[in-house]
Order: structure tokens, then C-alpha cells, then sequence
């Protein structure tokens, strides 16, 4: 029998229980998501800015914050510095932006003034590894962003230590306790790695409500400093020289011209999935932390999320995504130098149904993207797959015209009442570089 649509309620809400429950949601329209970078100037964190500025027009940014680590301080009158890079070298690379903007806008009026993005630079904690002794321009724009009356998330993102992060959570509930459960709610956090001692000293004891992820070594480690070790050969050749010049560093104007490449390969760039996290691909990783993405997969433990790393047979949940993201820079790194007509855009992948659906065992489900089309006109490719990783039925999904615009798949009789299945589809355009995009649906299954 053919399967009945069934959409089902959409809900942001969040609970460490509710890992396979969440259901894929857009945002309301024409909302992007809020993000807010602090960094610690490390020579990776340069090479992800540079990425991060080409991606300016999908989110709403609302500060770019200068913090300290336990790798790089500034230091004070009594301690002095550690390896650390003055401040001025995130206004270089706006200035860099700002030569390229009028290219970017030709694909995308939505790309914020590099007047818009200067203003939304701050100083942060940056005195000590770890200082979170006093209020600073950078935390207090942390709290005026969680305390503003739009109650959507704000994705703060820790390219170096929390510390400027937890200073202004401090502020909040010292100055205005009342809005401790708002606030926990609206601050999303992501870690890469742990890069002071503010996670275990301050956020977990005192906040822990507000949902944190955390990038752990092997899984942000695969595109930073170490890649060369954990990269699959047929990977690294979409980050060595002949690679990074032919896309990045030749002729693709100043903002790329920036990147610290190292002999001309991809130096490092831990600190970019905290904001590949954030990108609208379509995966929708952000609306909860075990649905994946190009930033990465999470597990809740220990009060954390901590992310999935490569375990025998199971595919890296980052590296999975790595031709994919790092053909969208390429086509990005293009938008700097080449009009709309002669630069590739990634498809528009549009299902013919909702993405929330519900099944019974043994129905056959039908999935549906007719309407996907791409933006140049180029030819499309589709992949439908079972992203088991996801699910939480763990056994064979077998999927039926896997590479046709609609697919099929009988649902197993071995399900419990609950449990999910997570369908990608996944399109591919044919243009140079070729461009993914994807839809997920979560089929939840009931006896």
C-alpha cells in the first residue's frame, strides 16, 4: 500500500532525552541565524576568518570578538603574553573583504557592509589564558545580544577560549538573574575543543541548561593542523597545492589572498566547524546536535555534547562532507572575482512533501524532490541515502531509485513505536566546481 503523508508537529525545543525526536523545521522566512565569533587571532583562526567572511550572507552576525586562549594572551602589567597576534590582523582582513564586496553582492545582495561587519568588531577577555575577572567590550556585546528581545538562537562560537563567553553569562546572572532561563534557552554554544579552563571552572556548574558542543580532537583535528595524518589520500588532494592554488590563492582577489597557506597547501583550519555548524546547507545540523553536519556530529555526555569522532567502519562526521565544503569555498573564492553568469551557485533542492513524516512497518514510502532545480541551469544529480548515523533505528534502510528525483522505501517491520529514520537527499549540480545541497527528512515510525 502507498504511504499517506503525514506532517507532523515542528518544535525547536531542546532536551538531552530528545536526541531523535526534534524534527527537521526551516527557519521562519527570511530569518538567518545569529552567530557571534570570538577568537584568538591563532594563525588557524586567520585561515578560518577568511572562509567565514565569504559565508558573511548567510547569517546574521552580530560580533566578531577578540578573546585569549590557553595558547595564545595578550598579557597585562603582570604577566606577560603568549604567542600573541595583535588585534589588527581581523581589520586587514576586512579591509581585504571590503576590495571584494561589490563582487560578492553580484551574487548575493545579502552580503552585510563591510562598514556593518567593522561595527561588530570588539575586544574581548584577552588578558590571561582564561580571564574572566572583569566585564570587557566584547562580553558586555555578548550580553546586550542575549538579553535583546528576539528570543531566536545565538550561536557563539569559541575559535579560542570560552573565557569572554562565560564572562558574559557571568554578567548576566550577577546583573540580571530573572533572565537566567531565557538566556539559557536562546545561547547556543560551540567548542573547539576545550582551549581554557571555563568549561568545567564556570559554564557547566553554573549554566547547565544551555546546550554546548563540543569539537574534540579527531574530529576537528582532520582539517587542522594534523590533516595530512588523518585525511584519506583521495581527500588531501582537495586540500594540497596544486588544489588550494588552482581554487583559493591565485587570482581569486584580496580577501583570499590572506589565507596563510603553508608551502602552498591548506594550513589548518580547527576553528571552521564551529561555523560550518551554522551554514544552511539544508542538513539543518543546527536544530539539534545528533543530526549532523558539516560541522560535525554529537553524543550528550557528561553534561556535553561531544562530538562523534571516526570509530572503525563508521564514516568521519566531518570528513564525510569534506569535497563537498570544500568545493562550495572554491565557488565562493570565485564570487570575489567572477560575475553571476560566469561562477557556479549551489541547487535548490525543494521536496514535494513535508520533511517531517510519519510510517508504520511494512508501508511503502514515497520521497519526492521533483521540483529542485539549479540557479545557472545546470544539470542535477540526486543521491537519496539513509543517514543511519542519525537514526535511531540502526539496521538497513533499503531505498529504491537512489539516484532518480523520487525514491522509495518500504519501512522495516523490526521498528519500534518512536523510533526515526533520517533520509538525505542529496543534489549535486554539474557546474565547475560542482555544488551540493540537501533536504533531510525524519520519518518517525509507529506500530
Amino acid at each position: 500500500m502507498k504511504f499517506k503523508i503525514v506532517v507532523l508537529f515542528s518544535s525547536l525545543f531542546f532536551s538531552p532525552t530528545m536526541n531523535h525526536s526534534v524534527h527537521a523545521q526551516e527557519m521562519p522566512s527570511g530569518k538567518k541565524l545569529r552567530v557571534i565569533v570570538t577568537t584568538d587571532g591563532e594563525v588557524d583562526d586567520r585561515c578560518s576568518m577568511v572562509r567565514f567572511l565569504l559565508y558573511a550572507n548567510e547569517w546574521e552576525i552580530r560580533g566578531l570578538i577578540h578573546s585569549s586562549s590557553k595558547h595564545h594572551w595578550k598579557g597585562d602589567g603582570n604577566t606577560p603574553g603568549k604567542k600573541w597576534e595583535p588585534v589588527e590582523w581581523l581589520d586587514r582582513q576586512l579591509e581585504a573583504y571590503a576590495q571584494v564586496y561589490p563582487n560578492l553582492k553580484l551574487h548575493d545582495p545579502g552580503y552585510p557592509s563591510p562598514e556593518y561587519l567593522k561595527s561588530q568588531v570588539f575586544v574581548g577577555n584577552i588578558a590571561l589564558e582564561g580571564d574572566m575577572r572583569e566585564p570587557t567590550p566584547g562580553s558586555n556585546r555578548i550580553v546586550q545580544v542575549l538579553l535583546d528581545p528576539d528570543p531566536s538562537p545565538v550561536w557563539l562560537q569559541a575559535w579560542g577560549g570560552s573565557n569572554t563567553i562565560a564572562r558574559a553569562l557571568k554578567t548576566i546572572k550577577d546583573e540580571h538573574p530573572g533572565r537566567v532561563a531565557e538566556v539559557s534557552q536562546k545561547a547556543k554554544i560551540y567548542l573547539i575543543t576545550e582551549q581554557d579552563n571555563t568549561l568545567k571552572k564556570y559554564l557547566r556548574p553554573e549554566w547547565p541548561k544551555v546546550q554546548i558542543l563540543r569539537s574534540g580532537g579527531p574530529s576537528f583535528g582532520a582539517i587542522a593542523y594534523s590533516w595530512q595524518k588523518l585525511q584519506p589520500q583521495n581527500i588531501q588532494r582537495y586540500f594540497n597545492r596544486d588544489w588550494m592554488t588552482a581554487n583559493i590563492l591565485k587570482d581569486h582577489g584580496p580577501l583570499c589572498g590572506r589565507y596563510e597557506a603553508k608551502n602552498g597547501r591548506f594550513r589548518s583550519e580547527g576553528d571552521t566547524p564551529a561555523f560550518l555548524h551554522a551554514i544552511p546547507n539544508g542538513l539543518q545540523s543546527d536544530l539539534h546536535p545528533a543530526f549532523g553536519g558539516w560541522g560535525g556530529r554529537f553524543a550528550f555526555h557528561a553534561n556535553v555534547w561531544k562530538s562523534v569522532d571516526k570509530n572503525g567502519s563508521n564514516p568521519h562526521s566531518i570528513l564525510r562532507w569534506a569535497v563537498a565544503f570544500q568545493n562550495d569555498w572554491a565557488a565562493r573564492a570565485d564570487w570575489c572575482v567572477k560575475d553571476y553568469k560566469h561562477a557556479n551557485h549551489p541547487p535548490l533542492v525543494t521536496l514535494n512533501h513535508a520533511a517531517n513524516l510519519k510510517a508504520k512497518p511494512g508501508q511503502t514510502v514515497t520521497l519526492s524532490a521533483k521540483r529542485t532545480g539549479d540557479p545557472d541551469g545546470d544539470r542535477i544529480d540526486y543521491k537519496w541515502w539513509h543517514y543511519c548515523e542519525a537514526s535511531s533505528y540502526k539496521n538497513a534502510v533499503i531505498i529504491s531509485n537512489t539516484n532518480r528525483p523520487e525514491a522509495t522505501f518500504v519501512v522495516p517491520t523490526d521498528v519500534n513505536n518512536g523510533e526515526t529514520i533520517h533520509i538525505v537527499c542529496e543534489v549535486t549540480d554539474k557546474g565547475d566546481p560542482p555544488l551540493t545541497r540537501y533536504r533531510r527528512i525524519i520519518v518517525t515510525l509507529s506500530n
